[in-house]
């Protein structure tokens, strides 16, 4: 889905064992996680990629509510309960991510079986493809 540009995009690194975490966030909310488990490099440079028109900025004080949210889920912790977000999403791929917060932790479900309980029992290629498309891994797990 195509967005404006976002004049100022803040970023921040974390590092979770040898995994490390791209935080990407406006004034708005959270943007976009990025996982590596390459050599690091700057956030600033990771995503220029998503935001190439956009200021990157670090800020640590801006990405606080996600790291927080991204630090939990690592943690295999619940997730605050309201998290800001600026998201550029179809209604589909809003549906889906919806879908999949609502897996119980440690349980899986097929791509048709998020389709059936979106009440779309034919689109299990197009939850594959939204997941795919999932700027908030984590988040949207």
């Amino acid at each position: 889905m195509a967005r404006k540009k976002i004049p100022i995009v803040y970023c921040w690194m974390i590092r979770f064992n040898e995994l490390k975490v791209y935080l990407a966030s406006s004034h708005r909310g959270a943007l976009r996680v990025g996982l590596s488990l390459d050599v690091a490099e700057e956030c600033s440079d990771y995503f220029r990629r998503f935001f190439a028109e956009s200021n990157i900025s670090k800020d640590r004080v801006v990405n606080q509510p996600l790291m927080e949210a991204v630090e939990a889920a690592l943690r295999n912790r619940p997730l605050p309960k309201r998290l800001s977000m600026d998201v550029a999403a179809t209604r589909f791929q809003e549906q889906v991510w919806r879908a999949i917060t609502r897996i119980p932790f440690g349980q899986t479900r097929s791509y048709g079986d998020v389709a059936r309980s979106i009440g779309k029992p034919g689109a299990a290629r197009a939850v594959g493809q939204a997941m795919h498309q999932n700027p908030l891994p984590l988040i949207y797990p």
